[in-house]
């Protein structure tokens, strides 16, 4: 699965762009080998959000979360 990352408006470490790749890269047993996932990290109005996105053949999953 290959990953892209995306921060708006926030600086993360890599550690935590590690531990996202670590997580969803679960999800790969359930894609085929060409599936790519696109990560974004972004803060609106004191709130943490992140959307991820996957991509595989002519199935697109796509998930948000905010906190």
């Amino acid at each position: 699965m290959k990953f892209t990352f995306t921060d708006k408006k926030v600086v993360l470490p890599d550690a935590v762009h590690a531990y996202a790749e670590k997580k969803v890269g679960k999800l790969d047993r359930y894609f085929k080998s060409d599936a790519e996932a696109s990560i974004v990290f972004s803060v609106e109005k004191d709130r943490n959000n992140v959307e991820l996105t996957v991509r595989s053949g002519g199935t697109i999953i796509r998930v948000a979360e905010s906190t």
